[in-house]
């Protein structure tokens, strides 16, 4: 399995097919921060696509002594950041139906934490997008704060203090709004 660093090396040097293999390893991830922040699976996938777009076409300028996920990460958050300022408009708060969310097959565990992680989802679109992308990014996708400078271009204390804050907010709605998770959440 080639580095990314390695597939870079070949994207520059013509080779369209590792550009694929760069796609396929990072899509997931980058349209999850896309989604977290623009709440919209349509628009989620535009951002996404733009990210690797405006990837390829900087690849030369990426800085192989930096972290390729973490400069990924940062063409995403703000691409989506664009998209938001593009749409000029508030973004939809979903209505919570627990009845939807049952599921039928599986285990009574598996069932639990499908319905946990679906409404922690949810429970994360109340957050201001800023604030979505970041829980997302530092708690579900695990980068470090220094990561999360990089990518957002925020002092490591104002990054701290957001990420505070929208953990209190979090734990917040989540009593407010999603009583049957707050159990098994220790935010």
């Amino acid at each position: 399995m080639n580095t990314d660093n390695q597939l870079i090396q070949q994207v520059l040097d013509g080779h369209q097919k590792a550009f694929g293999e760069l796609v396929k390893r990072y899509q997931n991830k980058m349209y999850s921060v896309c989604l977290s922040i623009l709440k919209k699976p349509d628009e989620a996938q535009e951002a996404t696509q733009d990210t690797f777009i405006k990837m390829h076409r900087s690849l030369d300028k990426y800085n192989a002594e930096a972290k390729f996920s973490s400069w990924l990460y940062k063409i995403a958050y703000r691409t989506s950041l664009d998209y938001l300022r593009k749409r000029k408009s508030t973004v939809d708060i979903e209505v919570v139906d627990y009845a939807s969310s049952h599921q039928e097959n599986g285990t009574e565990a598996a069932i639990n934490n499908a319905e946990l992680t679906s409404q922690l989802q949810k429970a994360l679109t109340y957050l201001k997008p800023d604030e979505a992308g970041l829980v997302r990014m530092f708690y579900l996708k695990e980068l470090s704060i220094k990561e999360l400078e990089e990518v957002t271009g925020m002092s490591k204390s104002n990054i701290k203090v957001k990420l505070f804050r929208a953990r209190k907010k979090l734990s917040e709605i989540i009593s407010q709004h999603f009583s049957e998770i707050e159990n098994y959440l220790s935010i």
